[in-house]
């Protein structure tokens, strides 16, 4: 009896020792397992933290004295001077970039952005405007609204001082599948007003910026598809005091800016011969 109770606590020992031996092998597996897993985990998270930091390393911060030299003032024609601003359109069309940039825009999101603004005009270098279009095309919607002038220039003749204002109309289409905005209007003098009149109502009046009278802000009329308004213009001959010439060739730009995503904005033109 001693001898089998002796013979079975061996064979217990026997036993449990393997059975052991296995469980802390299983333990030692499971924790190899589990930080092989949290190594790769760490790797990969630290190769997407490097990419992501090597992009933003790519993002070069726009300066703006590159943005400044692509647009000039639209009454003296010098590219902009943040140093000496030669009057408010200058100042404006600065402090807008310098607002841009602050926003954390790119270079050719400023660009648009800027055009869209102050209008095609207001850039410096020729080709700029088809390069800007072009990007615009390609991101149009097919049911864009679609802005028409059927005529785009008026002579008034011989305008004299002495009869005081005088005003004219251009027709304006919408030709889009959805509804035309247009929320400002600019002219190239203060001489010059423009407004829209829109289902037998007129809007307010637009002049130059940044010369006197401020423009109209928080202002837009809706032209429903295939709907038509009228551009009313008016020339002041008396705008710049007592005229000393017999005649004197006066030709005047309005714009006018909308969301048409691709004519954003378009020019008509008046011309004159003003007399005393």
């Amino acid at each position: 009896m001693s001898m089998f109770l002796e013979s079975k606590k061996k064979g217990d020992r026997f036993f449990y020792i393997p059975s052991f031996l296995l469980g802390v092998l299983s333990v030692a597996l499971l924790f190899g397992v589990m930080y092989s897993i949290m190594s790769a985990t760490t790797t990969l998270q630290m190769r997407s933290q490097g990419e992501l930091t090597n992009k933003i390393k790519l993002i070069e911060p726009v300066n703006a004295a590159e943005i400044y030299p692509e647009f000039i003032c639209g009454c003296c024609g010098r590219p902009l001077d943040p140093v000496n601003p030669c009057c408010g359109d200058m100042k404006q069309k600065i402090n807008y970039i310098d607002q841009q940039i602050e926003a954390g825009l790119s270079k050719d999101e400023i660009m648009i952005a800027a055009v869209k603004e102050f209008g095609l005009a207001s850039l410096a270098k020729e080709g700029t405007e088809q390069e800007i279009k072009n990007i615009l095309i390609d991101q149009a919607p097919v049911d864009a609204p679609k802005i028409i002038f059927e005529q785009t220039s008026y002579d008034f003749g011989q305008v004299s001082q002495a009869d005081g204002i005088v005003f004219t109309y251009f027709p304006i289409k919408n030709k889009g599948e959805s509804n035309l905005v247009i929320d400002k209007l600019s002219t190239s003098c203060g001489c010059t007003l423009a407004s829209i009149v829109y289902q037998g109502e007129e809007g307010p009046t637009f002049t130059m910026p940044g010369h006197g009278k401020e423009n109209p802000a928080n202002w837009s009329v809706a032209i429903a598809p295939g709907d038509e308004a009228q551009l009313k213009i008016y020339y002041d001959p008396n705008t710049h005091g007592e005229q000393k010439e017999d005649v004197l060739p006066v030709t005047r730009t309005i714009s006018i800016f909308s969301n048409d995503p691709v004519e954003f904005e378009k020019q008509v033109r008046i011309d004159l011969n003003q007399t005393p």
